[in-house]
């Protein structure tokens, strides 16, 4: 499945999601991220505490110590 099919059915999937976390908002408009907020807890580390993401982390993690 590709193209339009897959769009339409991850969208699906997505906006269902989206509705069992916030049954509140039944348009499902956080479906694309789930983030309702950008608060410490949900938002981008670097933005709030100047901590590198966790992806940052990982990419430095594999330098320092290639297998």
């Amino acid at each position: 499945m590709t193209g339009t099919p897959r769009r339409r059915t991850d969208a699906a999937r997505m906006k269902a999601k989206a509705r069992r976390v916030y049954p509140h908002d039944p348009s499902a408009r956080n479906a694309n991220h789930l983030a309702a907020c950008s608060c410490p807890m949900c938002g981008n580390p670097r933005r709030h505490a100047d901590e590198p993401t966790l992806q940052e982390r990982r990419a430095d993690a594999a330098l320092r110590h290639p297998d």
